[in-house]
């Protein structure tokens, strides 16, 4: 995905670990790429997909690779994934980005809705 999405007032965007099946179905660290979407008032809308160089090999992580996927997220206020370890469970919080995985193999649009309504406001807003 290249350049800036365009997000309607009360908009927020979010990725998605899923294997394109509608489902919230792949670990944080094993994603090679996120969907996105914007969700505000309105609804919820596709906004594309970013690549995220895989940095989980075996349980051991690439620390490079987490700092470009951590920057390729930072306009994102949540990822949904169905697991996320302790590490970079601290490492998106502390770059601002909520991690959710309270919703595994659940389906996407349901669950960012779920968690739209119950979290306000999106980030910037």
């Amino acid at each position: 995905m290249t350049g800036a999405i365009r997000l309607a007032p009360g908009e927020a965007l979010v990725a998605v670990a899923t294997s394109g099946s509608g489902l919230i179905d792949r670990h944080f660290g094993q994603v090679e790429d996120f969907a996105i979407y914007a969700v505000g008032p309105r609804g919820i809308r596709g906004a594309g997909v970013r690549s995220a160089a895989r940095y989980c090999q075996g349980g051991y992580g690439d620390e490079d690779k987490r700092a470009i996927l951590l920057r390729a997220l930072s306009d994102c206020a949540a990822v949904f994934v169905a697991r996320v370890g302790d590490g970079p469970r601290a490492r998106l919080t502390a770059a601002g980005i909520e991690p959710v995985d309270g919703y595994p193999d659940g389906p996407i649009e349901a669950a960012i809705g779920n968690w739209y309504r119950g979290r306000g406001a999106p980030r910037g807003s």
